[in-house]
């Protein structure tokens, strides 16, 4: 399964009183992995809404293993791990910059038109990521 490594560096708005990264940016950080996924695959999200196709997030997982820190680079692993006409999910890994995992987790997605009411992809965009994935 193909994974897809996107840096960051630790923006100091993103960090708490004590210097921590607050945890809500770690999803922030995923839907960044997930957008450079699906670019990276050929679809990028503007030309999928463009088309009137949304990718809504119907879940989220996180896990904290460890802290990041103000102006600490990261790297976000992220891999598509379901994908079928309805919906699909992706799984990510934070590291810093020693490869130490900081978090992981998941998210789950239902494609949706632009009423935001669930619908198939089309085929050739399930195709597309479907061949992405499969190559490492």
């Amino acid at each position: 399964m193909r994974t897809v490594e996107t840096r960051l560096r630790v923006r100091y708005s993103e960090t708490d009183r004590m210097g921590i990264v607050y945890h809500a940016h770690y999803i922030s950080w995923f839907e960044i992995g997930r957008t450079e996924y699906c670019r990276a695959a050929g679809v990028p999200y503007r030309r999928l809404e463009d088309a009137g196709l949304l990718i809504l997030v119907t879940a989220v997982e996180c896990r904290y293993r460890r802290s990041a820190r103000y102006d600490d680079e990261v790297r976000v692993a992220t891999s598509l791990s379901e994908l079928a006409s309805r919906g699909l999910a992706f799984s990510y890994e934070v590291f810093d910059a020693d490869g130490r995992r900081l978090a992981d987790g998941a998210t789950r997605h239902v494609f949706a038109d632009s009423g935001g009411r669930p619908t198939r992809a089309p085929a050739d965009v399930v195709d597309v990521l479907a061949r992405f994935r499969a190559t490492a």
